[in-house]
């Protein structure tokens, strides 16, 4: 029995140890006859790009959604129409916006006229001069509080001038007109000056004894008057009919003395005249200080400033009652009717659009890309666009922009990229179409399949193909491991810029290569021998 066992145990091992020389065999024989992919180093134009798709689209699309309720009073275009940037599109009305903005217009007038009111009381607390004047008396100090009326100082008006008042007859009146010179002759001296005729009185004043003298004021230069003294004088007025003398003689006029009053209550807060001192029309005299009138002004500021942002508000409402374009371009859609009643809504999302533009004077198309491929990626790139539609068509654009902030999922950031391009007339927006961007070009680049490359401890290495296939050594095929310096590449090809020359043949992995930039680790050998990925080659 034991022999039995021992004799099945050993038909078992020599079946095994025939079956794995048979298809080592068979293995070795395969490999020695099949023939190793190869490529020459050659020259060429080398792109690299980045590939996406996405939906062609106007460049700019704008939906006019209903801002408020109101009635639809007219619209001016239609679907297909070409439109300026700002020309009017329809217009509602709103009975309740426009009483508003009335409202708000009355407000606006009400409240400057009363900031012109708090302005005016302020100018007043400046004192001036109600005409060119002597100051005969200041009877205010510095500091002192005064009320709105009471009289601050006292004014002589016509400084350097004195005034007769001579009577006429009504025979001489007749011929005494303003401006006429006349003769002053002060009697208790015998002196004489000249003056002119200021003022005519036409009607007479009937004296005690019955007669009726009519006046003339006569000015002379200089100040005759004495105060508490009467100094008389006759007067001879020079006319077309001669000289008319007065009836009788009279004393001076006294100086017109005018009181200066505030007009506002407050504390005096400068004096800047001193008595005696000539002040002109309008001369300032002194200045009040007046809590209550600076408050007034600022309240009264306010308050106007607010009607004013109230009635800009109304205003910008009615003005959002007229729809203008955006910007120059095609009308897509109209939904609304003349005399339609749009209601006011909460949500604007569940409104339909009013209109809607759109600028087809240009189209873009907006991708994503990988973050790796977004870094790289910069406005003004060139790209090309293509078409399942049209297959043999292609057109040109341009990067326009690339978003700032990427969309993260599933733990892949992508970024929006922006690609311009001129109107397509074949294509329709919303059609799906290839983009790829043109990162890099080199034009007669020495390059190979990327395939050729290995990355050994961080450098790149190709094997160069034995010049005759049929030498052996060890049943292996001679193969010469070289570093190279590589550049630019894409999925196909990558750039040699040291290392090789064109024409080379170099040996290209079958299925174990991997892409220029990916990392492989690999083990010197002995010349004539070469280690792959997964060991050594037979």
């Amino acid at each position: 029995m034991k022999y039995k066992k021992l004799l099945a145990l050993i038909i078992i091992v020599a079946v095994a140890a025939v079956c794995y020389f048979f298809f080592s065999g068979s293995r070795e024989k395969a490999a020695s006859t099949t023939p190793a992919m190869t490529a020459r180093v050659q020259r060429g134009n080398l792109t690299v790009s980045v590939k996406a798709s996405g939906a062609i689209q106007p460049y700019e699309l704008h939906e006019l959604l209903p801002r408020s309720g109101g009635k639809v009073e007219k619209i001016y275009v239609k679907a297909g129409d070409r439109v300026k940037k700002g020309d009017p599109l329809l217009v509602l009305s709103n009975e309740e916006t426009d009483i508003s903005l009335q409202k708000a217009k009355i407000n606006v007038s009400q409240q400057k006229t009363a900031l012109d009111e708090a302005l005016s009381a302020l100018e007043n607390t400046e004192v001036r001069s109600p005409d060119k004047g002597l100051v005969k008396e200041i009877t205010v100090r510095k500091g002192e509080s005064v009320t709105k009326g009471a009289v601050v100082a006292r004014l002589q008006l016509n400084p350097g001038k004195t005034l007769v008042r001579a009577p006429f007859n009504g025979h001489q009146i007749k011929y005494i007109k303003p401006g006429q010179k006349a003769q002053v002759l002060f009697l208790d001296s015998l002196f004489t000056t000249e003056g002119v005729v200021k003022e005519v009185e036409e009607r007479g004043a009937v004296q005690p004894s019955g007669a009726v003298f009519y006046y003339a004021t006569v000015e002379i230069s200089g100040d005759y008057y004495i105060e508490g003294e009467e100094t008389p004088v006759d007067v001879s007025i020079f006319t077309q009919n001669g000289t008319e003398q007065s009836l009788e003689s009279v004393p001076l006029e006294p100086p017109e003395l005018v009181d200066v009053k505030a007009e506002a209550s407050g504390t005096v807060k400068e004096i800047y005249v001193k008595e005696n001192a000539v002040v002109d029309e309008g001369g300032r005299i002194l200045s009040i200080s007046s809590e209550e009138v600076d408050r007034n002004v600022e309240n009264a500021r306010q308050s106007l400033e607010q009607a004013q942002l109230d009635y800009q508000l109304r205003l910008r409402q009615k003005e959002q009652l007229t729809y203008t374009a955006p910007f120059d371009g095609t009308i897509v859609e109209v939904n609304a009717s003349e005399g339609e009643e749009l209601v006011q809504s909460g949500s604007q999302e569940s409104r339909d659009p009013l209109i809607i533009v759109a600028d087809y004077s240009k189209m873009k198309v907006v991708v994503s890309v990988d973050e790796l491929d977004a870094i790289k990626i910069k406005p003004g790139m060139p790209a090309k666009i293509t078409s399942d539609a049209l297959p043999d068509k292609t057109w040109e654009g341009t990067v326009e922009h690339v978003a700032e902030i990427g969309t993260v999922q599933n733990d892949v950031s992508t970024f929006d990229v922006t690609v311009v391009t001129k109107p397509i007339e074949e294509l329709r927006a919303g059609m799906t179409v290839n983009v790829e961007i043109v990162m890099e070009t080199k034009e007669n680049a020495l390059m190979v399949p990327v395939s050729a490359v290995r990355q050994m401890n961080g450098k790149s290495y190709v094997v160069l193909a034995e010049k005759n296939p049929s030498t052996r050594q060890n049943g292996n095929s001679r193969q010469n491991l070289k570093e190279v310096k590589t550049g630019i590449s894409n999925s196909e090809y990558i750039e040699i810029l040291e290392g090789l020359n064109e024409g080379d043949l170099v040996l290209l992995t079958s299925g174990t290569g991997r892409a220029a930039g990916t990392t492989e680790r690999y083990r010197m050998r002995p010349p004539g021998m070469f280690m792959g990925p997964t060991g050594p080659g037979r």
